[in-house]
């Protein structure tokens, strides 16, 4: 198979919305298996204008998103009412299921599904994310906390007790002050947790930027220094963006990227913007964190920039954000000692970004950017 048919079919598998559920979750399952972070070496020098420093990593997005699209979804009730109030049924007036057992049963036969697997391709390609769906869904010994506030609730056996001593009701309407006082979870951003419902809220804001998630915890994350100016017009573009991801993972990485922006304080205006684009690639939404006027002038081949070591701030970026989303950045670098304005990929989802280090044209480069990209996936 020529390259061009190659990509053309990557392309079709990955994005295709022709595909039924069930093929994708196959597909997800067979690329999970042989397709995800793979990399390849290419030489030093790109005769296209373009150099090729090897260290790029191609990884796959398609799988995560997918995924956690599915606690919205119909298609996979059970995993939805694991995060939505339970509707009633029209005729009967009862809730779909009887009991705590069936219930959890049947989220369980989803996410333990031996053809598609989603569990065990959430555990090969982003296992921080797989502990905190384990802790919160499976688990019924609550040992292990999840989320940045360490809870240890969870639909574990406490629920259960609750609930079968409660019949024909819902896991959202146990009180917290049912659990045992050792698991029971302190305030939360200044709010007190009275009901489970409360819990799954938590839930669901670490594995998706709801609303204006992106926005507020961007603007915290980069005030935290006061020397600094966020360009707020431009901030306000990361309002209402949904993103179904590792939240705390890619809060991580910004953290990693603010810390090695603030040393610059010489520097002091940030432009941080949110974009949608959808395209013939899909439909993605583009964040691009830039600090104007600073400018890296490294050689571009340098330990740090190339970023192959298991040090540096750009690997450690790149470990955070690997299978969640693609990660490159723009600025000035030097190639045969002359600064040159360049696109640096470090994480891709297309092979044709693979390994490249792009010219980009003088105008277009205004300091140092970080660009993360995240897909929206296919979903209904």
């Amino acid at each position: 198979m020529e390259r061009k048919e190659l990509q053309e079919f990557i392309y079709f598998l990955t994005r295709s919305k022709q595909l039924s559920r069930a093929q994708q979750r196959r597909r997800d399952s067979l690329l999970a298996r042989d397709f995800f972070a793979s990399t390849e070496k290419r030489p030093a020098i790109n005769k296209s204008g373009a150099l090729d420093v090897g260290q790029c990593l191609l990884h796959n997005t398609t799988i995560i998103v997918n995924f956690l699209h599915q606690f919205t979804e119909s298609g996979s009730l059970a995993l939805k009412y694991t995060t939505h109030l339970w509707d009633k049924n029209n005729e009967t007036g009862e809730y779909p299921y009887h009991n705590f057992s069936e219930f959890k049963e049947s989220y369980l036969k989803i996410l333990n599904d031996k053809e598609a697997r989603p569990l065990e391709n959430i555990r090969s390609l982003c296992m921080h994310l797989w502990q905190i769906i384990s802790n919160f869904l499976i688990n019924d010994e609550p040992k292990y906390p999840w989320s940045e506030f360490k809870l240890k609730i969870g639909y574990n056996k406490y629920l259960k007790e609750w609930m079968d001593a409660n019949p024909n009701v819902q896991p959202f309407s146990m009180p917290i002050s049912a659990f045992p006082k050792e698991i029971q979870p302190k305030r939360i951003n200044g709010k007190t947790l009275i009901y489970f419902n409360d819990v799954v809220d938590v839930f669901k804001h670490c594995i998706e930027f709801r609303d204006n998630d992106l926005y507020y915890s961007t603007k915290q994350i980069f005030s935290e220094n006061p020397d600094f100016k966020l360009n707020q017009v431009l901030l306000e573009t990361l309002k209402g963006r949904s993103i179904y991801t590792d939240t705390e993972l890619v809060k991580d990485a910004m953290r990693i990227i603010a810390h090695n922006i603030f040393p610059r304080s010489e520097f002091p205006k940030l432009e941080i913007s949110a974009n949608l684009v959808n395209d013939e690639v899909g439909q993605r939404i583009i964040l691009k964190i830039l600090q104007l006027d600073s400018y890296s002038e490294k050689d571009i081949l340098d330990p740090k920039i190339v970023a192959v070591a298991g040090d540096g701030d750009i690997n450690r970026i790149k470990s955070k954000l690997i299978n969640l989303c693609d990660f490159s950045i723009e600025s000035r670098f030097r190639i045969n000692g002359v600064s040159t304005p360049c696109r640096i990929n470090y994480l891709s989802s297309n092979s044709d970004n693979m390994d490249k280090v792009n010219l980009i044209d003088e105008s277009m480069c205004r300091g140092f950017a970080y660009i993360l990209t995240f897909y929206i996936g296919n979903h209904v």
